[in-house]
């Protein structure tokens, strides 16, 4: 089976390579087709050593597609269409379902591929929500595709209720959720957490420092509750376009709780990191998966997340998985009291919880559809 992704993120994120590797070692033959913008993408994330995996980097894309749609898919179409036998394809998986949905929905029109395609945060929360001139074209997209899929239940619920009409919805609720995953080292000597904390509660965040990841938000919430509650939080990652805004609060008076420390790089240096504090906390606006959530489970911390976002649905009712609102405050204190009630039994439950987002078993998940969806076309 040879299975064609398009892939517009993929020289932007490492987890699209992480998936590709994954599913190399099933045997199946890949074709990765990456559109980008800037002439440093071209080659980014590459695949050696797997020889039944051809990536195709096309630096085609002008500032301009940004805003014209309909002309960025035609380009994309045309590059593709030029540089791959598309006679070979017996399946395209298309990753996003506007940027790479449109072509793999001209492909099906074109040349009668069947195709798969992956909804995210940019489809539901741009896409849907601003651009109300494609959302026809969104739907059509959705209902050509042999099979939809998701990388969080909160925005499969949120599609089907928010954008698509009922007999739809009623389809899309139904559709797979598959997560992104981590690499088998995070799943490697975990150290048991002790039975209860010795204050101070520590907190992590991981992550970049842009607006939608609500970290203002967050410290002046921290701030009140550092007033009965003996707490210290520390900021890792950095930029993004509040990066400058977080570094100023950090240096007014009240906010000597909180630490940046900059970006960690490595695996190793990163489980360290998480191993030095309690309790994982990130409550962004928007989020498609939020991958540091489940490192910070495998390590042992119990997580602390918004509400219909990111990792919600996935552990309903969990003793380790917190949901609140992004603008939420008494429910971030509440949230904290009740992982530290039942510390130790939410930290062996996350790092259990953690093992089910194996790149592995998510690979076995994707092989499984596209087996399927294969199969069922050609008959």
């Amino acid at each position: 089976m040879h299975i064609l992704h398009i892939c517009s993120d993929y020289s932007r994120q490492k987890l699209y390579s992480e998936l590709i590797i994954a599913l190399s070692k099933t045997g199946i033959q890949q074709t990765v087709y990456v559109p980008v913008r800037t002439a440093r993408e071209v080659g980014k994330y590459g695949i050696s050593g797997q020889p039944n995996v051809r990536l195709i980097y096309a630096h085609i894309l002008k500032k301009k597609h940004r805003i014209l749609y309909h002309l960025k898919i035609r380009t994309i179409l045309a590059n593709l269409q030029s540089k791959i036998d598309l006679g070979t394809i017996d399946l395209v998986h298309a990753h996003f379902l506007f940027s790479d949905g449109g072509v793999a929905y001209q492909l099906k029109q074109i040349h009668s591929i069947p195709y798969l395609v992956t909804v995210r945060n940019t489809d539901i929360n741009v896409f849907f929500k601003y651009m109300l001139h494609l959302s026809a074209l969104g739907r059509r997209i959705l209902q050509a595709a042999e099979k939809v899929m998701f990388v969080t239940p909160a925005y499969r619920d949120l599609l089907a209720k928010k954008y698509l009409t009922y007999e739809m919805s009623n389809g899309i609720l139904s559709a797979p959720v598959i997560p992104n995953g981590l690499k088998p080292q995070w799943f490697e000597k975990v150290s048991e957490r002790d039975e209860n904390i010795v204050p101070p509660l520590k907190l992590l965040y991981v992550g970049d420092f842009t607006h939608n990841k609500n970290i203002l938000h967050l410290l002046h919430v921290l701030r009140k509750l550092s007033e009965t509650l003996e707490i210290r939080i520390t900021l890792a990652g950095g930029g993004g376009n509040g990066h400058k805004d977080v570094l100023k609060l950090l240096n007014q008076k009240g906010f000597e709780f909180a630490e940046y420390v900059g970006r960690v790089e490595g695996i190793n240096a990163m489980k360290a990191l998480y191993a030095r504090h309690h309790i994982f906390i990130m409550v962004s606006k928007f989020e498609t998966f939020g991958l540091a959530y489940i490192e910070a489970m495998s390590q042992g911390l119990p997580v602390i997340h918004t509400a219909g976002q990111g990792i919600d649905g996935y552990f309903v009712n969990s003793s380790f998985a917190i949901p609140v609102k992004a603008n939420g405050k008494e429910e971030i204190g509440n949230a904290l009291k009740k992982l530290v009630g039942t510390y130790k039994k939410a930290s062996q439950e996350a790092v259990v919880a953690s093992s089910f987002f194996s790149w592995q078993q998510i690979a076995r998940k994707y092989l499984n559809l596209y087996l399927e969806n294969a199969i069922h076309e050609k008959n």
